[in-house]
């Protein structure tokens, strides 16, 4: 297909539809190669990739889209794309046009080093003029103004960024909380560049206050919004740290800083960021003044709600590390026992009594933290782990083997090897006693031992019997089971793709099916995948987009 003729081979609805797409403007080109790559965003109430390939020639090498069409090769997203690419490059040739890329196009810092002031002064104004964001963002950059004057442009510059961004729905969609929080990483820039430790941290902490109320107003679903706000508190610690070395003044004055900022009230529902901030003001702590003004404010938001629990064990590792380092010996020891509520300082407690070789009391004190938390399962658990060592170290393997089948059956597997040591039957009798006692154990947990313990034993007869049960689970089993069972996987593994097939209803389910046909063939060989494709077309005539992508097959 070439995009001269590719009119005369598409359906005319699509064809109508992706012209229309054309004309309103709805195909944005992203990024394009020399060599005939094109990335395309089609805008509509959700946006779609496009990618198309072309050569010199004219000739679309290949094309997709990742919107949920399927009732033919191509969607009115990639004809819009087409007129796009014909309507730029119909004028020159494809070959003459790559020549001319290649060969004369002068680049932009070229074009601009050839005009004068005036010109330059004129080209920016009139781009400013149609994206207040820039505008904004060049005053801020540039301006030299003083300290309100640039938190009130940084200001300015953060509410247009987001006006930007929620205007169209209010919201800002996955797609777009990239692009979002990467300008607000450029006003973050400013913060890093100046020399001004207070102005650096009044605009971070703009930038940081903007990041947390953007969860609410963004969808995070890749972790862009989370990133902005984890990367603002980084910068912020620098800052700090910078300062180190600056006069008492402008340390106390940071440090008034960050203590107000961890008051603002954009940490509701968020408290672990101001868990952070807090920690950066550790870096004041040999100021005994500024020292015992951050264990009151820390102290401030220890609660005593079972919800926070978390929040406040990360609190108090702080107030800990405070005394750690500036306090004695005994208030230290104390302080532990005064928390023994919390993981951190029962470890503690429980490390110094195993230095001490003080077993007996090391069960007490597991014994008594698995009783506190056991609304608590991984640290329940993680108690028990403790006990067990305390056996093994006394050498009471009654008590190391019920303990061990304990926490096997909890899910950890690790266990088994200590089981199989203090076994006292035959371990082939255990192995099948254990094993079945895990397939009527039920539950994905007792499913997962089941598997890893079969694995373990290499049990491959076991192993084909759920894999021929469940067979879902034949893409992960095949290699491991083709050796001694080849004809077996491929039965198994054509039911499977047979099955996924049926339940399958767009082009990304039909580019799984294939993906899946892939794999079979490396176990089963190009003729059983040419067999396998007949079948899935016959059954499938009426699917052309499952037709399409199984002809891509080779």
């Amino acid at each position: 297909m070439n995009l001269h003729s590719f009119q005369q081979l598409i359906d005319e609805t699509i064809l109508d539809r992706g012209h229309d797409y054309h004309l309103n403007g709805k195909i944005i080109e992203l990024q394009r190669s020399v060599d005939g790559d094109f990335i395309f965003q089609a805008l509509g109430s959700e946006d779609y990739d496009v990618v198309v390939k072309i050569d010199g020639d004219g000739t679309i090498l290949y094309s997709s889209c990742d919107c949920p069409y399927d009732y033919g090769p191509i969607c009115k997203h990639e004809v819009a794309a087409f007129y796009d690419i014909f309507e730029r490059f119909n004028n020159n040739g494809f070959k003459n046009e790559k020549q001319t890329v290649a060969l004369q196009r002068l680049t932009l810092s070229e074009v601009l080093q050839n005009l004068s002031k005036n010109e330059l002064i004129k080209i920016i104004e009139d781009i400013a003029n149609e994206d207040t964001v820039l505008e904004e963002r060049l005053i801020f950059t540039y301006s030299k103004a003083d300290h309100a004057q640039e938190i009130k442009a940084c200001k300015r510059l953060i509410a247009n960024i987001v006006d930007k961004y929620l205007r169209k729905e209010g919201f800002i969609t996955y797609r777009n909380a990239f692009p979002f929080t990467n300008e607000l990483g450029g006003v973050l820039e400013k913060a890093v560049r100046s020399n001004d430790p207070l102005l650096s941290i009044d605009i971070a902490f703009l930038v940081l206050n903007e990041g947390i109320a953007a969860f609410g107003y963004a969808d995070d679903s890749d972790g862009d919004i989370g990133l902005l706000v984890n990367g603002t508190i980084e910068v912020i610690d620098k800052i700090v740290q910078n300062s180190v070395d600056s006069g008492s003044d402008v340390k106390a004055d940071l440090f008034n800083k960050l203590m107000k900022q961890s008051e603002s009230s954009v940490f509701e529902g968020w408290e672990e960021f101001r868990t952070e901030l807090l920690r950066i003001g550790f870096n004041f702590a040999e100021n005994e003044q500024l020292r015992n003004s951050l264990r009151i404010m820390i102290e401030s938001f220890i609660t005593n709600e079972e919800n926070d629990r978390y929040q406040n064990e990360d609190l108090l590792k702080i107030v800990f590390d405070l005394i750690k380092g500036y306090g004695s010996e005994q208030e230290a020891e104390q302080f532990i026992t005064n928390h023994l509520q919390y993981k951190t300082f029962r470890e503690l407690l429980i490390k110094t009594l195993m230095d001490e070789k003080n077993y007996l009391k090391v069960i007490e004190v597991a014994l008594e933290a698995e009783q506190k938390d056991s609304q608590f399962a991984g640290l329940v658990t993680n108690w028990k782990r403790v006990r067990y060592e305390a056996y093994k170290q006394l050498s009471k393997r009654e008590e190391q083997f019920t303990l061990a089948m304990e926490l096997f059956l909890g899910g950890d597997f690790n266990f088994y090897k200590e089981l199989k040591e203090l076994n006292h039957e035959d371990d082939e009798l255990f192995y099948h006693r254990l094993k079945g006692k895990l397939k009527l154990n039920g539950g994905w947990k007792g499913r997962d031992l089941y598997l890893r313990l079969i694995q373990e034993e290499n049990d491959v007869e076991e192993l084909l019997d759920f894999v021929r049960n469940n067979p879902v689970y034949i893409e992960e089993y095949a290699e491991l089971l083709a050796g001694p069972y080849k004809e077996d996987v491929i039965n198994i593994y054509q039911q499977f793709i047979h099955w996924r097939a049926s339940h399958s209803s767009n082009r990304k389910n039909y580019q799984d099916v294939c993906r899946k046909i892939k794999k079979f063939s490396k176990i089963a060989g190009k003729d059983m995948q040419a067999k396998l494709v007949t079948e899935l077309r016959f059954a499938n005539l009426r699917r052309p987009a499952f037709l399409d992508e199984l002809s891509k097959l080779r």
